[in-house]
């Protein structure tokens, strides 16, 4: 699903692209100056033509071309379309995903890790739900009866799957995860000279220390 996305993402991107590009491409188009075919031009025409075609292009020069404020705001409701169609894309795989997820019969619905290999699991199977001990082998340590416990382990479920599910929320992830890599990029930079700052300074108090006991000898000798 993540991969899907992704491609969805990079197609939409793309697309976005290529309007701003469509909007800043300007096509000049502009009449045959000498208005009429090759046997139309006699050599004693030719030269007066070839004069008044000298005169167009320096009297139509194009003028500098710029973003003005219409094609920024073609941008803008451009970007807003992109993204409007991205929200309710997302939000439509979002519910194939949770009919898919209600439609297995088997769903693991959670569980925590208790360290050597083991863990307790909470899986639903048809309806019945069921918390398992995940080790060498798999053990029942219990089945929920309850239906009132059973309602609050469904919603809260379903709550987490929706809310990890959100648009908003996946752009958050990517946006926490670009900024972790880079913050992790650039602590892999610095983190040689912050390890060679500390070396120095232990190696200054080591010395220090020695410099000191030295001292602290020769006044103990002294006063023997």
């Amino acid at each position: 699903m993540n991969s899907l996305i992704k491609q969805v993402f990079m197609v939409f991107s793309i697309m976005f692209l290529l309007l701003i590009q469509a909007d800043r491409t300007i096509v000049f188009a502009e009449n045959n100056p000498l208005g009429g075919n090759v046997e139309d031009c006699y050599p004693d025409k030719c030269g007066d033509e070839k004069d008044k075609i000298q005169v167009l292009d320096n009297a139509e020069k194009p003028k500098s071309l710029g973003i003005g404020i219409s094609e920024f705001l073609k941008m803008i409701f451009a970007l807003i379309f992109v993204i409007a169609i991205l929200y309710f894309l997302l939000k439509f795989i979002n519910k194939r995903s949770q009919s898919y997820q209600q439609n297995r019969l088997v769903q693991n619905l959670g569980g925590t890790p208790l360290g050597g290999n083991r863990s307790i699991q909470i899986v639903k199977v048809g309806n019945r739900l069921l918390i398992l001990g995940v080790g060498e082998d798999v053990q029942l340590l219990k089945e929920i009866t309850d239906e009132q416990e059973y309602e609050n382990y469904i919603k809260q479920y379903d709550e987490q799957l929706e809310q990890s599910l959100q648009p908003v929320d996946m752009v958050t992830k990517w946006i926490k995860r670009v900024n972790n890599s880079t913050k992790e990029t650039n602590g892999s930079s610095q983190q040689p000279f912050h390890m060679h700052l500390k070396t120095q300074l232990d190696e200054i108090k080591k010395e220090r220390k020695q410099t000191m006991n030295k001292l602290d000898h020769k006044e103990s000798n002294l006063d023997e």
